[in-house]
């Protein structure tokens, strides 16, 4: 096997291939958790404050209330970390930061779209694990890949 030069990435070179897409990926996916855990939070404290307007005593409608507001208190206070992950990603800052990102994309508790985060934080693990972009992170160069060797005529064995 033959040497192959360590010039594929060079320090502070050009981006490995799918990390902008995936850290844009994380992006939105942390703001649409976001969003929709505000609006399901606030579609549950009105519920909640109507029923004590009302007066009335604690319901199963109430426990339905409750749980719209506990539920998405996870997702209001962990979105933000997803998109600062997405960040830290385009930008080649800390990679933990964007490794906790795409893992809290993927935990199915932080959000009711965590449908949508799910494959996005899969992409985003399996990129930021790739050794072409630990490497771009740490700033060293990556080796190329080998490559075939060049299709000849077939061997003579007679």
């Amino acid at each position: 096997m033959s040497y192959v030069p360590a010039t594929a990435y060079p320090t502070g070179g050009e981006r490995p291939p799918n990390v902008t897409p995936a850290a844009i990926g994380l992006i939105i996916a942390g703001a649409v958790s976001f969003v929709s855990g505000a609006i399901w939070m606030a579609a549950g404290l009105s519920v909640i404050n109507d029923e004590a307007n009302k007066g009335t005593q604690l319901g199963g409608s109430d426990a339905v209330a409750y749980m719209m507001v506990l539920s998405p208190v996870l997702s209001v206070f962990l979105a933000p970390a997803t998109i600062i992950g997405g960040v830290q990603m385009l930008r080649r800052r800390t990679r933990n930061l964007a490794v906790l990102g795409a893992i809290f994309a993927v935990v199915p508790f932080t959000g009711c779209c965590f449908l949508a985060g799910i494959p996005v934080g899969i992409w985003a693990l399996l990129t930021l694990r790739r050794p072409d972009v630990a490497a771009w992170y740490a700033g060293r160069p990556v080796a190329a890949p080998p490559q075939p060797p060049p299709y000849g005529p077939p061997p003579q064995y007679w």
